[in-house]
């Protein structure tokens, strides 16, 4: 079976431990809801054939949170990043790379340090991407960018129930398959970015 697939049946399965375990933990130990929001700079990097430089493209994102922590150390958390597009040159032509809406689900470490929470990032994201104007014009290529995502944060205690968060997510780190329906190519694409937000603990 595809790893992908294993992945992430991997991440479903563990998200809807966590949520069937909700009701009984927050009886018990104070489990607790909380949604945020952020603003994150992006950077994608597409290399088209590994003999060039890479194509950089920034972009910024709106990205709406919202998770349950599940226990004291861990928690399940779903996110929403808006669509953006950019244009970049190089030596060799230039390119357009757009995404639509990125949505990601992710398995949640943490711990706390008197008012500082430090946490990973474990999970999947998926989005819809388009490159043109690559080497040459007018081809539209699309693709699906899925598969493991990770990352690293950090958030800091404003109230007992406002927090500030920082963090730093890297969404696709591989090749993608893109096509426009006659041609098919598979550069490498790295998509990364740093969020800057608020949280709400309910």
């Amino acid at each position: 079976m595809n790893h992908k697939v294993l992945f992430t049946k991997a991440v479903a399965m563990l998200s809807m431990m966590g949520l069937a375990a909700t009701p009984g933990l927050s009886r018990a130990a104070g489990v607790d809801f909380y949604a945020g929001a952020d603003l994150v700079q992006m950077t994608t990097d597409v290399d088209p054939d590994g003999l060039v430089d890479a194509l950089t493209f920034r972009t910024q994102h709106l990205r709406l949170k919202g998770g349950v922590n599940v226990t004291k150390w861990l928690a399940v958390e779903a996110q929403l990043l808006s669509g953006a597009d950019d244009t970049a040159t190089e030596d060799f032509g230039s390119g357009k790379y757009g995404t639509g809406t990125t949505l990601g689900l992710f398995a949640k470490p943490h711990v706390t340090f008197r008012r500082v929470d430090l946490y990973g990032l474990l999970g999947y994201a998926r989005a819809e991407a388009t490159i043109d104007c690559v080497l040459s014009c007018p081809p539209v290529f699309e693709a699906t960018l899925d598969g493991l995502a990770y990352g690293f944060g950090v958030q800091f205690l404003v109230t007992k129930k406002l927090k500030i968060s920082l963090d730093y997510t890297a969404y696709h780190d591989g090749s993608a398959t893109f096509n426009d329906g006659t041609i098919t190519a598979t550069p490498d694409v790295w998509t990364t970015g740093f969020g800057l937000g608020v949280n709400y603990r309910f």
